[in-house]
């Protein structure tokens, strides 16, 4: 056995999944002679390598998964995929055993000293779970991680969830979630626990950036970083701004980022008359914090979290937030402290929280301070790497 340490993740989206992987690898880069990152083909980006602190070998494992195989069938005919679909389905205990062996040939190649699995939700990538499998088989110990919420066992699958559920809980050392929400989350869906860690996010403190150039004097920004996926709710927040932005011309929506909801989000924009009022960055590669302090308020309207970069790094930039009470957001947010909080997939709530927030400069002042500050008592990348070192580490 080498002493290295064998990091594995299946992605198919730049996202928070990999960023968190990369700071729990920075955490314990010190402790190992060599750090390997695995994935699918594709799925760790030049971004994330950037990120890692060591020197790391990267190597792709060609999982088989029901995702990843109709992912690569997405210019079939419709019937075709659906068909395809349902053939993975039941071929899927098979596919994980086969994954297992493939998982065993990488180990056996490579003989590190310890695996992280950095999982999406739960049960999310059965490649995450099989490589935890995997390292039971090999006898080595195994971390996962999860950074969204776990989804309910299938109806029609439920007795091979609940099986795969207690061997996957049963070979993992520890399961490191970001969220105490996901932690009880996991309980109560799927009746796991006794093995879960949280360990927050946390990001860089820097200097102040200065403000991107202001798009007119005068002008309030709402603006928002983030996938711009339909799960980000980003079209309810255009519905929102739609109703807000009535009557005015002193208001302004910036958006950075790309995903599944970017082209209905250009076409609803030009079909509203909202091009002088809304701006679409794209996928966004410039200083993010010199964006943020562009913003007056943050607006964060997601329909399914874990435990979001982008809320910390709005509170880094000493913003004022409006987010929804989903996943472990209300763990760094409180409502009416660090910004305001309203119900998910809710365009009403979140109209009336954004109009609050524009229409009191003193409220802004006191939530973004007081963001700033939560950011500098918990957020704070040495702390995360602080305590993810000593759980990880603890006994090995």
């Amino acid at each position: 056995m080498s002493d290295g340490l064998l990091v594995f993740t299946e992605s198919y989206a730049r996202g928070g999944g990999n960023r968190y992987m990369i700071d729990l690898a920075n955490s314990v880069v010190e402790d190992f002679a060599q750090v390997t990152f695995a994935s699918n083909p594709g799925g760790i980006y030049a971004e994330d390598l950037a990120r890692f602190k060591g020197k790391p070998e990267v190597c792709s494992i060609p999982v088989l998964t029901r995702n990843g195989l109709l992912l690569r069938m997405g210019k079939l005919p419709a019937v075709v995929r659906r068909i395809a679909s349902l053939v993975l389905l039941l071929c899927e205990p098979l596919l994980l055993l086969i994954n297992v062996f493939l998982f065993c040939l990488l180990f056996a190649r490579f003989k590190p000293r310890q695996i992280f699995a950095c999982n999406g939700g739960y049960p999310a990538s059965s490649a995450c779970l099989a490589a935890v499998l995997a390292a039971r088989f090999y006898g080595v110990p195994a971390v996962l991680s999860i950074v969204s919420m776990p989804s309910s066992r299938r109806p029609y699958f439920w007795l091979y969830d609940a099986a795969l559920d207690s061997v996957v809980w049963r070979a993992s050392r520890m399961v490191v979630v970001n969220a105490q929400s996901i932690a009880v989350a996991l309980q109560c869906t799927r009746g796991l626990a006794g093995r879960t860690v949280v360990v927050h996010n946390g990001i860089d403190d820097k200097p102040a950036a200065a403000a991107a150039a202001e798009i007119a004097a005068g002008t309030v920004v709402i603006g928002c970083v983030a996938r711009l996926d339909v799960l980000k709710g980003v079209l309810v927040l255009l519905d929102a701004f739609t109703e807000l932005t009535a009557g005015r011309d002193d208001l302004r929506l910036v958006l950075a980022g790309d995903g599944d909801a970017s082209a209905e989000m250009a076409a609803r924009v030009m079909q509203r008359g909202l091009q002088d009022k809304v701006v679409l960055l794209g996928h966004f590669t410039g200083d993010v914090d010199a964006l943020l302090r562009s913003f007056d308020v943050f607006a964060f309207p997601s329909l399914w979290e874990g435990f979001p970069y982008s809320i910390v790094e709005a509170m880094r930039s000493q913003r004022a937030i409006v987010a929804t009470r989903v996943g472990g957001i209300p763990e760094a947010i409180t409502d009416g402290r660090e910004g305001l909080l309203v119900e998910p997939d809710d365009a009403a709530e979140l109209l009336g929280a954004l109009r609050r927030m524009i229409s009191d400069p003193a409220l802004r002042e006191a939530c973004a301070a007081a963001a700033r500050a939560r950011f500098l008592s918990d957020f704070s990348l040495p702390e995360m790497h602080r305590r993810a070192r000593a759980i990880v580490m603890e006994g090995v």
